[in-house]
């Protein structure tokens, strides 16, 4: 399994004085072993949480592990 990083826009719940929504720009680490299982998963994690959401970019990490 490898790690990729996932940067994500997605608006936020407020809004600016013209009323358009704040787009809030975000990296993710995702464990996974390709690209459309980051995409997934991703999915998974906003589902609920906001409104309209793009994966703008994935990327293999260097990271090699996570060590706890």
């Amino acid at each position: 399994m490898a790690y990729w990083v996932a940067k994500v826009d997605y608006e936020s719940v407020e809004q600016k004085r013209n009323g358009d929504p704040v787009i809030i720009k975000s990296e993710f680490l995702v464990p996974a072993e390709s690209v459309t299982d980051v995409e997934v998963k991703v999915a998974e994690h906003m589902e609920g949480s906001t409104g309209h959401y793009e994966v703008v970019r994935v990327s293999k990490s260097k990271i090699e592990a996570v060590l706890e």
